[in-house]
């Protein structure tokens, strides 16, 4: 080891034999494999993917530690390179030479090398240079690597140079359960609270990983969770309290994810059983299609449904102006709480074939690969979302075969090969087609939500636009109501209590005659336009109202 000198790295069975290194909880079936990998007599190197806080290098640094134990292994170095000091390293100058020198003579040892792909990603020359550096290591047979890094450095990299992957088995991290997770959580608290000694009960920890699965922009699992167990000892000892409690901790969440904390603490089954009462008081005239659309959610949230694909998908046909985009924001807040959960996609915007690029980011090699796409990245940071794509029918028909994927097995595949969970996701387009059809049997007072007509006339119209396996691919097809004048009227009192509430801090209240609001609505009633018009004359007679009150008040 003498002659390591000149290169940073760390003994990791000094640091073992000195309790230095972490437990790993669980992972049982990974360590097994790390360790049959390393056992054998080809492709004996390992890569370990996973996203940044799952536990790469724990989960190496742990399964070293066992090793270090085991008699079989006695004889073998465990040793860490600091990658970085590398970077400015030329594989044929005097650093580069020493490097592959040292190397080819290391015996009987396990290198590891954390965050390989930091500082290479989409660095071509540099990553050339460190696969040079790092082959030389290939060489050496009595010599096993294993590299951590992140799915899209490894993506990237496999695009670059796939010939340097060769040698490597490749271990993707997988979550863990919620039992292992809390484990983790006990394992780190010792440490973590050895400054102010906060009595932290195991329910406690229990909400803690609840929070950090239902809001994942909180991080990745189960770092996430450490940070957050962190921050609340700290805010408990702020406020001279002995003991960390839920009060304490939805305080913090709901800063951190900015959603009030009234919201926060809803029982989630009191919030399925009521998701009908309260999409009906909002969303007037279509009680029939919001029912089916609460039924399938209810069913996905209490684990009845195939766990393998979205929550729920809808395609919401039907004029415009009647509730379609509303029930989708609508849902969205109730369900998740977060405005950023609510994704929407004008599909008009996606008319031309090269357009899936922003959606799901451009193949590697070609230009903004790095930025990756809308649908992806929206995913990747809130997978707890509700999709909206408005006036589908608009989308050029390339579009419709990402959401394939999507509908049927609750993932998406990324321009940088990476695949995105949506399982956890509420999908729901919006369209126009079969306007004209609907129209026509609302007007003969018939129900446009017959199933019957929806499949001998609607799906006929919705094949000039869809293949049929794509329109398959929703759970259910819902036809909104065109609203009628009584819809029109409840809809413009809900308007008006809006902008009162809105408006609360002028304690104001608007006195409607019932007979002069219908006769003004019966003048702007029409079915293909909806409520638009109606929440617009609301707008701006209330608003107009109140500017000329608060104007003569001040004069």
């Amino acid at each position: 080891m003498k002659n390591l000198k000149k290169i940073k790295f760390f003994d990791l069975k000094e640091e073992s034999i000195s309790n230095k290194l972490p437990e790993v909880i669980g992972r049982k079936e990974e360590i097994q494999r790390l360790t049959r990998i390393i056992n054998r007599t080809v492709n004996d190197n390992i890569v370990v993917v996973g996203p940044s806080g799952i536990g790469k290098t724990t989960l190496v640094y742990g399964w070293i530690k066992k090793l270090v134990k085991d008699e079989k292994y006695q004889s073998m170095d465990f040793l860490q390179f600091e990658n970085s000091h590398l970077y400015d390293f030329n594989s044929n100058s005097e650093d580069g030479e020493y490097f592959k020198g040292v190397t080819s003579k290391v015996s009987d040892s396990i290198i590891f090398i954390d965050n390989f792909g930091k500082n290479i990603y989409n660095n071509m020359s540099l990553l050339q240079n460190m696969i040079d550096l790092y082959n030389e290591i290939l060489k050496n047979q009595e010599t096993r690597l294993i590299l951590a890094m992140e799915p899209y450095e490894y993506n990237w990299i496999k695009n670059e140079y796939p010939s340097f992957f060769k040698f490597f088995e490749i271990i993707d991290i997988k979550k863990q359960s919620k039992f292992e997770y809390i484990k983790v959580l006990e394992s780190k608290l010792p440490k973590l609270n050895k400054k102010y000694r906060i009595i932290t009960p195991t329910p406690i920890l229990e909400e803690i990983i609840s929070y950090t699965e239902r809001f994942p922009v909180l991080g990745q699992l189960p770092q996430s969770a450490i940070n957050l167990l962190d921050e609340s000892i700290v805010a408990t000892k702020v406020l001279n309290k002995k003991v960390l409690n839920s009060n304490i901790l939805s305080d913090i969440v709901s800063t951190k994810v900015n959603i009030p904390k009234m919201q926060l603490n809803q029982d989630s089954l009191e919030v399925l059983k009521n998701l009908e009462k309260t999409l009906t008081s909002k969303i007037i005239g279509q009680n029939e299609s919001i029912g089916k659309v609460v039924k399938t959610l209810q069913r996905a949230k209490l684990g009845i449904r195939n766990p393998n694909k979205p929550l729920g998908s809808f395609l919401l046909l039907g004029p415009s102006g009647v509730g379609k985009t509303e029930t989708a924001k609508i849902i969205s807040e109730i369900m998740f709480g977060r405005s950023e959960s609510f994704i929407r996609f004008d599909m008009s915007e996606f008319a031309q074939e090269h357009t899936s690029q922003r959606l799901i980011g451009a193949p590697a090699g070609y230009s903004g690969y790095e930025n990756g796409g809308a649908l992806t990245n929206a995913l990747l940071k809130e997978p707890h979302s509700l999709i909206l794509l408005d006036e589908i029918e608009k989308a050029h028909s390339k579009i419709f075969d990402i959401f394939l994927q999507l509908l049927d097995d609750g993932r998406i595949t990324s321009g940088q090969n990476e695949t995105v969970d949506a399982c956890n996701s509420i999908v729901i387009a919006t369209s126009n087609i079969g306007v004209d059809k609907i129209l026509e049997k609302f007007n003969k007072g018939e129900n446009v939500s017959d199933e019957k007509f929806i499949r001998e006339e609607i799906i006929p119209e919705l094949t000039k636009s869809f293949r049929l396996e794509f329109i398959n691919r929703f759970d259910t097809i819902l036809i909104f109501n065109p609203l009628t004048v009584s819809n029109l009227v409840d809809i413009a009192k809900l308007e008006v209590s809006k902008i009162e509430h809105r408006l609360s801090r002028h304690n104001v209240s608007f006195g409607i005659d019932d007979d002069i609001l219908k006769d003004k609505i019966l003048s702007l009633a029409d079915p293909r336009f909806g409520a638009r018009p109606v929440k617009r004359l609301i707008e701006e007679t209330c608003e107009s109202l109140l500017a000329n009150t608060l104007l003569n008040k001040n004069l």
